[in-house]
């Protein structure tokens, strides 16, 4: 296959930066806003139960949908019709999320944008794989790394300024902002997308088809032989792990900021928002870096290194209550997710089947909602109920974050078997 230009490649990234983008301004800061304001005495439980809720919906939608776009036969290619219905749906499930007045309305947005951006995420993902050449797996998953980055200190930036100078300024309207520039962004791109990032034809033919019917594809939706493809296995425990590790410490934290360290909502919000800016430029170049180096020495060595050092992190962060040391364990946490972000997409997009990408690739985030559902359900059972029964503002946290910790570390042992094979490279 021809190499593929970097700016192409870029182009590739811009959707998967919307919906990160998009994602980090929901998840924790507007989540937290509204929680705290529709649940003021279990805001950690309601929105641990509500983000596993709407995880357990992007398990069901994301490889259904990619036997659909697998199978799909458009002028537009396999990919781009369900990223236009997709930027669509989210586009009104953001504002539903943002007004909802009650609980059971936030529970209807939060199944809205996870059941909306799952349309979008699978056929967005299996770009790479359909039509980067296998030599570039690396570079184009580092671009794509770098931009998830850039949105989330972006979104957690952006959302930090919305929740705590925009509400000042305007009240509770002031939260709308929170759909409208993820929407405006959205539209952006996919238009971007459309224009530089759609199926060329020589591509479109020479991509493998599925072979086998949609009906039967559906049976198989969620069907992975870990047997036979024992790489993907332990890609899949490793994702699970490492992801719930962080989220279970990236979605609590403002809570975290509040109840123990007890700063106000707004300086917790902007806090979180300025940490997310510190961290961003090393982050940048460590997943730039982390994607040209796997592609030379292989994916095991990096994806151990990225669970080491955020166990180092997480470990670090346990004892520590000024603010400057949290944000000095943020971004030993933050090196390992740098790195990990690139190289674990990488080896992904490696080894899944080309002419079943898009389901082969939904399957691949049932890995990222399993862990993120689970730290989500954790801390909606721990932080709450442990806090009142022990009379404590922390105890909770600090059940929640040393399971963390601990998933950091197992993240990397389970990959020990794994083979380190580095990719042939096309001349």
């Amino acid at each position: 296959m021809k190499k593929m230009s970097f700016l192409r490649m870029l182009v590739f990234s811009l959707i998967g930066f919307a919906l990160t983008f998009s994602s980090n301004i929901q998840d924790p800061p507007l989540m937290t806003f509204k929680t705290r304001q529709l649940a003021p005495n279990l805001p950690n439980t309601v929105m641990g139960i509500l983000g596993f809720v709407g995880l357990l919906v992007a398990m069901a939608v994301q490889p259904i949908v990619g036997v659909f776009s697998d199978r799909a036969k458009t002028k537009l290619g396999r990919r781009l019709p369900f990223l236009i219905g997709g930027v669509l749906l989210i586009s009104l499930s953001l504002f539903l999320l943002v007004a909802a007045p009650t609980l059971w309305v936030l529970l209807l947005g939060v199944i809205a944008i996870q059941f909306s951006s799952n349309i979008l995420q699978g056929p967005w993902q299996a770009l790479i794989p359909d039509l980067v050449p296998e030599a570039q797996h690396g570079q184009a998953s580092s671009l794509k790394g770098v931009m998830d980055i850039i949105a989330l200190v972006v979104g957690g930036l952006v959302a930090g300024k919305i929740l705590s100078t925009g509400i000042a300024r305007w009240g509770n309207n002031g939260v709308y902002f929170a759909a409208a520039v993820p929407t405006v962004v959205f539209i952006v791109f996919l238009i971007f997308t459309l224009i530089w990032g759609r199926e060329r034809h020589n591509e479109g033919l020479s991509q493998p088809l599925p072979t086998r019917s949609v009906g039967e594809a559906l049976k198989n939706a969620f069907n992975a032989n870990f047997r036979e493809n024992r790489v993907f296995g332990w890609w899949f425990a490793n994702r699970i792990l490492f992801w719930g590790a962080f989220i279970a410490i990236n979605t609590f934290l403002i809570n975290y900021l509040v109840d123990v360290i007890r700063m106000t909502q707004a300086d917790a919000q902007a806090f979180y928002g300025n940490l997310k800016l510190i961290l961003g430029g090393a982050l940048i170049l460590l997943a730039l870096l982390s994607g040209w180096l796997s592609d030379r020495i292989g994916r095991k060595p990096i994806l151990l290194a990225s669970g080491f050092v955020s166990f180092a992190g997480a470990l670090f962060l346990l004892f520590v209550h000024d603010q400057a040391l949290i944000t000095v364990a943020g971004a030993i946490i933050g090196m390992g997710i740098g790195a990990f972000i690139t190289v674990s997409w990488a080896l992904a997009t490696d080894i899944v089947p080309k002419a079943e990408a898009a389901r082969y690739l939904g399957i691949a985030n049932i890995a990222t909602c399993i862990g993120s559902g689970l730290a989500r359900l954790l801390g909606g059972v721990l932080i709450d109920p442990i806090n009142k029964l022990l009379g404590s503002s922390s105890m909770g946290y600090q059940s929640l974050f040393i399971l963390a910790t601990l998933c950091f570390l197992a993240s990397a042992l389970v990959i020990v078997p794994l083979p380190n094979k580095r990719v042939q490279r096309e001349e």
